[in-house]
């Protein structure tokens, strides 16, 4: 169960650049590459996350991420447990929509 897990997980490692006309995103596990241009894009939501808590008091403070929404209905979330330059890249790509 661990290693499927462990293989799931690998599988939803990507990588996004933003480019001049849209962003790249990569899959680190299959290397597939998809272009998404600014033009599909057609909006940009964040949503804090409330922190978590335990008998003990507060384990997390809490964290923002955001969905890109596209033209086609489909969704891109943008967290920051998933890209260190979370910030950078919603800077990016809302200073292009």
């Amino acid at each position: 169960m661990s290693i499927f897990f462990h293989i799931q997980k690998l599988r939803a490692v990507t990588e996004i650049i933003v480019l001049e006309k849209g962003i790249q995103k990569i899959s680190l596990a299959s290397h597939k590459t998809e272009f998404i241009p600014f033009s599909s894009m057609a909006n940009i939501q964040t949503e804090r996350i409330q922190g978590s808590y335990s008998d003990a008091g507060q384990i997390t403070t809490g964290y923002f991420e955001s969905t890109i929404l596209l033209e086609n209905g489909e969704e891109l979330l943008i967290s920051p447990d998933q890209y260190d330059n979370y910030k950078e890249i919603v800077v990016a790509i809302r200073d292009k929509i």
